[in-house]
């Protein structure tokens, strides 16, 4: 049956199977309960009839063997139940006496003994013959009877044996009483074990039942700012439905990241594009050899241009799915070199660009993806640093960690707008970062690359006077003590 049931309650609602898992558990608790006490009161209304039976059984045969006689006498013995029965010791109905002499032979009987015999069981006169006390619980018609058979001894020796009887009948009455209640407790229990724990399940389930609904609504209409109220009481379901809601604000926030990520996307590829269009359309004119040198400038331009952004998106996926960072020891001073040179070369003397501390420094890291990250912070700064300002470069290190800071002297960046600037695409000022050149990746990748390494990227900023980027990286004795 358990099997069975196993079996088809997984089929079932969640509301329905603690509904009926906690009904069987209670009835079985209540039957179980049920079961102890009535074998309990079995055995004590048991005991009592056997303790009666004891002390009547005790007193007939004190009396009957009060002269101490070699055998019974079948008068002696009837006088003695009369006189019993007359004080009313044995008067009482349900209760009966009979005697017998040593070879088993009816002596006498108490008056109210129907048919003169009590249904006994021959082997528990036989034990009491054989100067041993015993109990028989033996069938009456429709009742029981519970007997005693005690022997009558003179001295050491049996002459006889004393059967009292009582009947079960009211003990039997009484106990079917009892099962009756413990089938009506029992049903009745279950009955408000079903109704009680519906109504409490359904109470206890409502926040999932209301997360589902808005699971629902939210895959039919893609609408991810809808919330679920927060039950009152901080209990397990209620930190479910804050877990939920908090899960539906990152979804909303990423969706909404992602659909501004691609129209960014296409809005970028979009302007090289057309460009490329207007330039090819052009070479089909018949142009003077200049033009149409510049018209091919131009398409190469904006095709480099549309390169480096496919190659900076592909760059974030994969950082993204971790895939593009390698480990291995880098010597980020020499990395600081390199792109310092390269960033004079570059700028061709337009800006003033320093070194103003060179610690030597090891990471664990990818070089590669570290020169770009420099890369990056260098080319920002000389970009928003007006002709003549000054770049600064510095690395230094604090042992468990290190800096890298470029400083600039350019625009700044206003205070609304720091919270922003390492998302993807995001701009302080679009049109002059479309006219320099400018995706809006370069920061985006510049913190990528360092959450890759483990670290961090800070900034300072104020307006008018210039930006501080400082990128802090676990050095290689952290992440690597063996080495």
């Amino acid at each position: 049956m358990l099997s069975a049931l196993n079996a088809h309650l997984p089929r079932l609602p969640i509301r329905l199977r603690l509904v009926v898992w906690y009904a069987l558990f209670l009835a079985v608790t209540i039957i179980a309960v049920g079961l102890f006490l009535l074998a309990s009161m079995e055995g004590s209304l048991q005991r009592e009839i056997d303790e009666a039976l004891r002390l009547r059984a005790s007193q007939i045969e004190r009396e009957v063997a009060a002269d101490g006689p070699e055998r019974l006498a079948p008068g002696q013995v009837a006088a003695v139940l009369l006189a019993l029965t007359s004080a009313e010791e044995f008067a009482a109905p349900g209760i009966y006496v009979q005697v017998v002499d040593q070879q088993g032979l009816l002596l006498a009987y108490s008056p109210n003994l129907p048919g003169g015999q009590l249904p006994a069981n021959p082997q528990i006169e036989i034990e009491a013959l054989a100067g041993h006390e015993a109990y028989a619980t033996v069938p009456a018609g429709h009742d029981r009877v519970r007997v005693l058979a005690r022997p009558v001894q003179s001295g050491e020796r049996v002459i006889g044996a004393v059967l009292v009887g009582e009947s079960m009948h009211l003990h039997d009455i009484a106990l079917r009483n009892m099962q009756r209640l413990l089938i009506l407790a029992t049903g009745g229990a279950v009955l408000a074990a079903l109704l009680g724990s519906w109504w409490l399940t359904g109470r206890a389930l409502g926040p999932i039942a209301e997360m589902t609904r808005v699971a629902r609504r939210i895959a039919a209409t893609g609408q991810f700012e809808q919330r679920i109220s927060v039950p009152a009481v901080q209990d397990e379901l209620g930190e479910l439905a804050a877990t939920f809601n908090d899960m539906l604000a990152r979804l909303e926030k990423t969706f909404r990241r992602q659909q501004e990520f691609l129209a960014d996307a296409s809005h970028e590829l979009r302007g090289p594009l057309m460009v490329i269009r207007g330039n090819l359309d052009l070479l089909k004119l018949d142009l003077p050899r200049e033009e149409r040198i510049e018209s091919v400038r131009e398409a190469v331009e904006e095709v480099d241009r549309m390169a480096r952004l496919v190659s900076n998106l592909l760059f974030l996926a994969e950082v993204d799915a971790q895939e593009v960072v390698q480990h291995a020891p880098v010597r980020l001073h020499e990395v600081v070199t390199e792109v310092l040179e390269q960033a004079r070369t570059v700028d061709g003397g337009a800006h003033e660009v320093i070194l103003a501390r060179h610690d030597s420094a090891t990471v664990l890291g990818d070089r590669d993806r570290l020169d770009q990250l420099l890369s990056n912070l260098v080319e920002n700064a000389l970009r928003y640093t007006p002709t003549g300002g000054c770049v600064t470069l510095s690395l230094r290190n604090h042992g468990s960690v290190v800096e890298l800071a470029v400083s600039d002297t350019g625009i700044g960046i206003q205070p609304e707008h720091l919270a922003r600037i390492f998302e993807r695409f995001y701009r302080v000022d679009k049109a002059r970062s479309r006219g320099q050149g400018g995706s809006g990746l370069g920061l985006a990748i510049v913190k990528q690359v360092a959450d890759a390494h483990g670290g961090q990227v800070r900034v300072r900023s104020k307006p008018g006077e210039g930006s501080i980027f400082t990128v802090v990286l676990p050095t290689l004795q952290q992440n690597s003590p063996n080495c």
